[in-house]
């Protein structure tokens, strides 16, 4: 196979990278415009809940199909099609002028956003030696979760001096940008193609993969444990927690931005250092339950101990963060406990149950913050107090609970099975 420049293949992978980046920027944006939705729109935070869900109304069930497309129709294709779509949904959604536009925008962020992970996979497989795969692949979950960070923080400060449409627009026009990028590095290189010949054996299993995962009782208890773990992420810092701080912590929209990010800072941190902890002490299930344990004692001061003083809200979120790094390990055990043949399908099968639940959880919390709102309005918004955030997010700690309980259900088994 015919080995592509050191400059391309550098840059390919900074694009994916970029790509990965971007996409969980935009995951996480609402979380910085509840309001500002809700006054634009006219809407309650129920449909604020399900607007940001539709991105994984979309993202959930593209899980299963986007290797498949990738191998099909090669990286060249598919990733400048991906940025495209996003940029595209992204202008969508900045330029709506109702909430179903808007939320036609959100889907086609998520639909097109799906491919993110798999793209860097992709690149970091075919474009690079083994020594420097899984090196690779974590550098670009790190990315992601700045991604993810400047989505929280950073952000709130474009949306309060530009307003959240001008500032969606621009990541739009970013997005065509990068998917112009993505066009003009991969024309000039012929292994896109060359890597679509080799996988079409792999693509006739799909479907018998899929079916050989989920027969086996184990790969839903972890995918179910791996679901409830992360919706304390998708739900408190990718939605509904930053409006919590400012409102029980009386400080600005920038200041719980920030908070936000100690969330995704902590899952950078942590993403290496608890795969390290379960190497060493040989049990994936015990990290996980350590880290079940510790994300849920840092959570619940926060919740419910609104006295504390802001720093303290700072490094206890950082360490929600840290230790929810540990469902990573749940993409391990989901290859692990299923047949050597099927590690990829067994990990898209996990990332699919997530993002379902991802997609409940979000519209749950917005549900329950309308059904216990006080009756207070300001110029037409609900006004939602501490007591109603708090009842509301009362369902993490109970699904943080659910997930330590059925980590006895699993039963680790040896890396490699038939």
């Amino acid at each position: 196979m015919q080995r592509s420049s050191s400059w391309i293949k550098w840059a390919l992978w900074s694009l994916a990278a970029l790509f990965y980046f971007y996409e969980f920027l935009l995951r996480v944006s609402p979380s910085v415009m509840v309001s500002e939705l809700m006054s634009s729109f006219g809407v309650t935070a129920s449909a604020v809940g399900v607007l940001s869900a539709f991105y994984l109304y979309a993202y959930a069930p593209m899980q299963l199909p986007v290797g498949l497309l990738m191998d099909r129709y090669g990286l060249k294709r598919i990733l400048t099609l991906a940025s495209l779509a996003c940029g595209v949904g992204a202008l969508l959604f900045a330029m709506a002028g109702s909430l179903w536009v808007a939320g036609c925008g959100r889907f086609l962020i998520g639909a097109s956003s799906a491919f993110g992970f798999v793209a860097m996979v992709y690149v970091s497989s075919h474009w690079f030696p083994a020594g420097k795969r899984a090196f690779l692949i974590g550098i670009a979950n790190s990315i992601a979760m700045l991604g993810a960070s400047a989505g929280t923080g950073p952000l709130t400060n474009s949306v309060h001096d530009h307003g959240w449409r001008s500032t969606m627009g621009a990541f739009g026009l970013f997005g065509i940008l990068l998917a112009v990028a993505i066009y003009l590095v991969l024309r000039s290189d012929p292994r896109d193609m060359k890597v679509e010949e080799e996988t079409t054996h792999a693509k006739m299993h799909l479907l018998e993969h899929l079916k050989q995962v989920a027969m086996r009782r184990s790969s839903w208890v972890n995918g179910i444990v791996a679901m409830l773990f992360y919706m304390t992420t998708t739900a408190f810092a990718g939605l509904w927690g930053l409006s919590f701080v400012e409102t029980a912590y009386d400080v600005s929209k920038e200041m719980a931005g920030y908070a936000m990010s100690m969330v995704f800072a902590g899952w950078l941190v942590g993403g290496p250092l608890t795969g390290l902890l379960s190497d060493f002490i040989g049990k994936r299930t015990m990290a996980l339950r350590l880290g079940v344990l510790g994300a849920l004692a840092c959570l619940v001061p926060v919740l419910y101990f609104s006295s504390i003083p802001i720093y303290a809200v700072y490094i206890l979120l950082f360490l929600v963060g840290f230790f929810s790094s540990a469902e990573l390990l749940n993409f391990s055990l989901a290859i692990e406990l299923n047949s050597a043949r099927a590690k990829a399908t067994a990990a898209a099968f996990t990332n699919c149950l997530i993002s379902l639940g991802d997609a409940v959880v979000q519209p749950l919390v917005g549900f329950l913050l309308d059904y216990n709102w006080s009756g207070v309005e300001k110029q037409g918004i609900r006004i939602y107090g501490m007591r109603d955030y708090q009842i509301a997010l009362s369902c993490l700690p109970i699904t943080l609970i659910l997930a330590f309980l059925l980590l006895f259900l699993l039963r680790e088994k040896p890396q490699s099975v038939d």
